[in-house]
């Protein structure tokens, strides 16, 4: 089975389930109902089956507009957004690097100083 995974559209693709993935919810659903519905479970049932929804996956069908149905497997991934990006961390740490009191310009501006007396 290939290993790269696709990311749905919530609002558009379909996943129907070969089996019952979770219970008591439909086998065919809207990827955002899906999500809505895992998030219930998850709070509620936190099994060591419900953990393969992070890791392996379940096998499902899944639909997508304008295409023929798909097999594989659906499966939740966490993502990170952090607050700032690594370039603007690494120029906030070089701002900090630099004393405020000496500036590498001083050099400069007392030859200026110098050449207008």
């Amino acid at each position: 089975m290939n290993d790269e995974w696709e990311t749905l559209n919530p609002e558009k693709d379909v996943v129907h389930f070969h089996q019952e993935a979770f219970e008591n919810l439909p086998r065919t659903q809207i990827v955002f109902q899906l999500l809505k519905e895992v998030k219930k479970f998850w709070a509620k049932h936190c099994t060591s089956s419900g953990s393969r929804v992070f890791d392996e996956g379940f096998e499902c069908y899944v639909l997508i507009p304008g295409k023929q149905w798909r097999t594989g497997k659906i499966r939740v991934r966490l993502e990170f957004c952090p607050d700032e990006t690594e370039l603007e961390e690494k120029q906030e740490n070089n701002r900090s690097d630099i004393n405020p009191e000496s500036s590498p310009l001083d050099d400069l501006r007392q030859q200026l100083k110098g050449g207008e007396n």
